[in-house]
C-alpha cells in the first residue's frame, strides 16, 4: 500500500533544513537515539534477516542547472548484504557490478557509476546512519513544516567547538513523518538534501519508492522504484565470468589484517599528496564578518574509487566555516589508494585552513 507525500522541492526544502535546533535533555537524547536505531532497522533493506529480492529502478539525472539531462535504470539482485549484482544501463555509462563478499567484479573498462546514482543506490539499501554513529552523536531536535507536513528532524550532532549553535544539516539529519518511523528527509553534508516523496512496505520495511537528490539547491537526480519483489537470486543471477575482478581485500605481509567489514586507517598526510582535484572553499561572508579563522578538521570515508563517499565535522571554530569546509571537500577526488596492489576504502582526516584576509 502506497502512501503519497507532496513536498517542495529545492530552495524551501533546504532552507527548511537551515534552522536553529533544540538540544535534548539526556534523557531525552536517549529516546531520540533509540527511535533513530529503530528508524535504521525499519528503512535498511541490507540486513541479514531480509529474503533475497529483484529491485529495478528508473533514474533521472539533471545537470548543474537542474534541467533535465540522461535517463537510465538501476536493477539490484540482492541475495544477502555481501552477495548481489547491480546493473547501470545509461547512454553514457553501462556497466555490470557483481559484489560477492570480498570481492567486486565489474564490466572490464568501465569506472565507478555516476555519484548520484550511486547515492540513490544506497538511499534504497540503507539510508540511515550506522548504529556507531548513532551512538556517538549527540542528537538535537527540532519540529517543522513542509508544505503542510508536520516533520520531526533529529540531527546526529556533535560537539565542534567556536561560537553560537550548531546550524541544523551541518551533521546528517533525518526527518520523520510526526510521530512515526517513516523516514521523509535526509539532509548531509550542509548542502545535500534527500527527499523521499512516496513510501510503501516490503518485508516488513518503510522503503522510498521515489527519491530526489538535491545539491545546493538545485536537483541532481530523481529515481523511482518500478519493481520491487521478492525473488530467489540464484548463482546464474551472480555470475562473474564475463566480468573483471576489480577489487579485493587481501592480507598484507606484515601488521594487523585489514578489517574486510571496514575501510583501512591512513593518516591525513598520506592522503593529502594523493589529492587529484580539489574545489576551493568559498570564505562565508557572515565568518569574515566576524573575522572567524582557523582549521575545520573533517573525518573522512574515500571510497575504492577516490570519491568521498562519508564525511563528519570533527572540530570548527565556527560552524559557518565548518559548512563552507564540508561542501568543498565532498566534491575532491583521490587517487585510489592501494593495498598490496588493490583499490581499498579508506578512513583518514581532513584539514581545511580559513585565515582572515587570506581566502
Amino acid at each position: 500500500m502506497l502512501s503519497r507525500w507532496s513536498v517542495v522541492r529545492g530552495v524551501a526544502a533546504v532552507a527548511m533544513l537551515f534552522v536553529p535546533m533544540v538540544t535534548a535533555r539526556a534523557d531525552d537524547a536517549q529516546a531520540l537515539k533509540d527511535r533513530l536505531h529503530s528508524a535504521e532497522k525499519d528503512t535498511s533493506l541490507n540486513g541479514d534477516d531480509m529474503q533475497p529480492f529483484y529491485l529495478k529502478m528508473s533514474v533521472q539525472l539533471f545537470d548543474a542547472k537542474g534541467q533535465p539531462g540522461e535517463q537510465g535504470t538501476v536493477e539490484l539482485y540482492w541475495k544477502s548484504p555481501n552477495r548481489q549484482k547491480r546493473v547501470f544501463t545509461f547512454p553514457s555509462y553501462s556497466a555490470t557490478e557483481v559484489r560477492d563478499a570480498d570481492k567486486t567484479f565489474r564490466t572490464a573498462d568501465a569506472k565507478v557509476p555516476p555519484d548520484a546514482v550511486a547515492l540513490l543506490v544506497d538511499q534504497m539499501l540503507h539510508p540511515m546512519a550506522k548504529p556507531s554513529q548513532i551512538d556517538a552523536a549527540q542528537p538535537q531536535t527540532q519540529k517543522v513544516t513542509l508544505g503542510k507536513a508536520p516533520l520531526d528532524c533529529i540531527m546526529l550532532a556533535r560537539s565542534i567547538g567556536g561560537p553560537g549553535p550548531v546550524p541544523m544539516g551541518l551533521f546528517p539529519t533525518y526527518c520523520f513523518d510526526s510521530g512515526t518511523l517513516v523516514l521523509r528527509v535526509t539532509s548531509n553534508y550542509g548542502g545535500e538534501v534527500i527527499l523521499r516523496n512516496m513510501t510503501s512496505t516490503f518485508q516488513q520495511r518503510h522503503v522510498a519508492m521515489d527519491v530526489v537528490i538535491s545539491e545546493k539547491q538545485v536537483e541532481a537526480a530523481e529515481g523511482k522504484v518500478e519493481k520491487l519483489e521478492q525473488r530467489e537470486i540464484g548463482d546464474a543471477d551472480l555470475a562473474t565470468d564475463d566480468l573483471k575482478l576489480y577489487s579485493v581485500i587481501v592480507m598484507p605481509m606484515n601488521g594487523p589484517p585489514p578489517n574486510p567489514n571496514g575501510p583501512v586507517k591512513v593518516s591525513g598526510g598520506v592522503i593529502a599528496g594523493m589529492a587529484i582535484s580539489k574545489a576551493d572553499p568559498v570564505y562565508p561572508a557572515m565568518a569574515r564578518a566576524r573575522h572567524a579563522q582557523g582549521t575545520v578538521i573533517l573525518h573522512a570515508i574515500i571510497a575504492k574509487d577516490g570519491h568521498i563517499q562519508d564525511l563528519q565535522v570533527v572540530s570548527s571554530p565556527d560552524p559557518d566555516l565548518a559548512i563552507a569546509a564540508l561542501d568543498a571537500v565532498r566534491q575532491w577526488r583521490y587517487k585510489p589508494y592501494l593495498l598490496m596492489g588493490n583499490p581499498v576504502d579508506v578512513e583518514t582526516t581532513i584539514n581545511v585552513n580559513f585565515t582572515f584576509g587570506g581566502r
